[in-house]
């Protein structure tokens, strides 16, 4: 991420890797091997980078959910905090502000299982992390928009009074080839709600492409970064793009000089031999 200009992205979309549950198939995965407090500040890495290439008023949408584990001095499971701790993370971040919290219910997760737990005595029911928290904060500052784009990029009455609501429990779980892939609709929404049309989007935790497919679609740039080059195909027919060089795709040259005269870099330079490709509509 050291390869990306300063206050360039609107929004960052993205679930960082389960800690120490998921294989996620390369060696320098954040999260399977590491203890929890490695695990952790190498996340908060992640987070200082994000906030550094947001645009003033950028907003990021980080979705991630608790996970049972058990401590090394007994069998039984605790829950470890994740949303409360990669909340305290971004919340220290001196250029972020928090907005509020939305909470996913998946609603085909889990359905009807017995979950850890006494079942079926008291006392100890283990509380279902088949809700995940989606922290939303955004990055001091203004930026100028122009009247068209916001016409465009226009949600309806409807979208705005759904969209608000604290839970959302209307987007289904999805059956990916990627272990831990989320719905469409839910990068899709998040999209329509923190940024407009021709912005740019960053999932730094791609997987197999949502973030970008949703961008895509919703007529956004966007970029992802993903360690595993075996993900490359998914990410491709997911999307629906091909790469034909490794700088990027169907790039509009009008929109990518005004990207390059306001960040001061060429796009060339900035995305060479990096792990992402960028999609332009």
């Amino acid at each position: 991420m050291r390869k990306l200009p300063d206050d360039f992205f609107q929004l960052i979309v993205t679930s960082p890797p389960y800690w120490n549950v998921r294989d996620y198939g390369h060696k320098d995965q954040i999260g399977l091997n590491d203890t929890l407090e490695e695990y952790l500040h190498r996340l908060n890495k992640v987070w200082h980078e994000v906030a550094r290439t947001l645009l003033p008023d950028g907003k990021i949408a980080l979705d991630i959910g608790n996970i049972y584990y058990s401590e090394p001095d007994e069998k039984r499971r605790t829950t470890a905090n994740l949303s409360l701790l990669t909340w305290q993370q971004l919340n220290n971040i001196k250029s972020l502000r928090f907005m509020g919290t939305i909470y996913w219910q998946k609603t085909t997760s889990r359905d009807g299982a017995v979950l850890f737990g006494s079942y079926p005595y008291p006392t100890n029911f283990m509380i279902s992390n088949a809700v995940e928290p989606i922290h939303i904060f955004r990055k001091v500052g203004k930026r100028e928009v122009p009247k068209e784009i916001k016409e465009r990029s226009k949600v309806s009455v409807e979208e705005f009074r759904k969209f608000r609501d604290a839970i959302w429990n209307d987007i289904n779980g999805v059956e990916d080839a990627h272990c831990a892939a989320y719905p469409l609709e839910l990068p899709a929404r998040l999209i329509k709600m923190f940024s407009y049309i021709e912005d740019w989007i960053l999932d730094p935790f791609l997987g197999s492409g949502t973030t970008m497919r949703a961008a895509r679609e919703l007529g956004r740039n966007s970029v992802g970064i993903e360690l595993n080059p075996d993900y490359l195909a998914r990410i491709e027919e997911k999307v629906g793009i091909k790469r034909r060089n490794s700088v990027g795709i169907e790039l509009n040259p009008d929109y990518l000089a005004r990207i390059e005269e306001k960040v001061g870099i060429k796009q060339g330079d900035m995305f060479t031999d990096a792990k992402f490709e960028v999609i332009k509509l």
